[in-house]
């Protein structure tokens, strides 16, 4: 859309309300003080609002691009930010990790683990234990409070696609821990006997809806890549950008980690270059629509079919 301002008339600065962009009410719950995992969360955290703050900001910054020191742009708090009344912390003796859940008048709740909290207390110094600890209690926060603002298609995306989109705010938040890898699964050439010369398909251990970390790496991939393709305006790629794979390793009867029938959408890409910009739109993408298998939001926000993008990513990632 273009300006109305002539080239010599200067647009006056625009502020951000930040009226818009409320904290909501937390709230922190500790059962059981006497569990060793209490002991821990308080000797790493010594202020659990500061925390909660943090992992809030977070959701905002990454979901939807809000910044405390970018004072030049106007950014709307949008509705997953103002329904968000709420939210209480409960840190309790329970299995599994973390859990997170809401109701209808803007109240959500996290529940978080003491048990894992003691689990991840692990490292060959105490310094580095303490340090441990305290990155995977900010980390699933982070994760969690995710949950509280992120779109899910109503209720309709991939589980996957949900928990990956919140790694992945974890992954760039710098809070991984040390067993993540940007691993992809182990997969085979399946040719079509009935068709020699089609291409074939490959078949993969798992897929890019795995889940958390495993997903995670997968959209991050798709936002470092993407840095390399046209910016809004220029023409779309007709390949995607030179892997490792696609240069060296790709295994037969492929020469590209392209599948063969995968081509570009004509039109540019709609998506302006940036770290975290791919699932920030997805997660746009994802308030008022419901997932639909035979709609390809990838295909839509970055020109490439999202079958074309894992099989990408598989190749130049995979066991070599």
């Amino acid at each position: 859309m273009g300006s109305a301002l002539s080239k010599t008339t200067m647009a006056p600065p625009v502020y951000i309300d930040s009226k818009s962009w409320n904290i909501p009410q937390l709230d922190f719950r500790v059962e059981n003080l006497s569990h060793p995992g209490a002991k821990l969360f308080f000797e790493q955290i010594h202020n659990p609002s500061d925390a909660m703050k943090r992992a809030v900001e977070a959701s905002w910054k990454w979901l939807y691009g809000w910044d405390q020191d970018k004072k030049s742009q106007t950014i709307n708090a949008p509705l997953a930010v103002q329904r968000v009344k709420r939210i209480t912390l409960t840190i309790r003796p329970m299995d599994g990790v973390a859990y997170t859940f809401g109701s209808d008048d803007g109240s959500k709740e996290v529940h978080f683990s003491l048990n894992h909290i003691v689990n991840s207390h692990n490292g060959d110094t105490e310094a580095k234990k303490n340090m441990r600890v305290r990155e995977e209690i900010l980390g699933v926060l982070v994760h969690e409070f995710v949950h509280c603002y992120q779109y899910n298609g109503k209720g309709t995306a991939p589980g996957g696609l949900i928990e990956g989109i919140a790694d992945c705010v974890r992954l760039h938040e710098k809070l991984s821990p040390p067993h993540w890898k940007r691993v992809a699964p182990k997969g085979k050439h399946v040719p079509d006997p009935k068709k020699p010369n089609d291409p074939g398909r490959w078949v993969w251990d798992w897929n890019w809806d795995a889940g958390y970390e495993r997903t995670a790496y997968f959209l991050d991939w798709i936002d470092t890549t993407w840095e390399t393709w046209p910016s809004s305006g220029a023409h779309a790629p007709t390949e995607l950008p030179a892997t490792s794979s696609t240069a060296s390793s790709a295994p037969p009867p492929s020469t590209t980690a392209i599948p063969a029938n995968a081509v570009p959408l004509t039109s540019a890409p709609s998506l302006p270059k940036g770290k975290g910009r791919f699932f920030s739109a997805l997660n746009a993408r994802l308030q008022n629509s419901e997932w639909k298998d035979e709609v390809d939001l990838f295909l839509e926000l970055t020109n490439w079919p999202r079958d074309a993008l894992w099989e990408a990513y598989c190749l130049d990632n995979g066991p070599k």
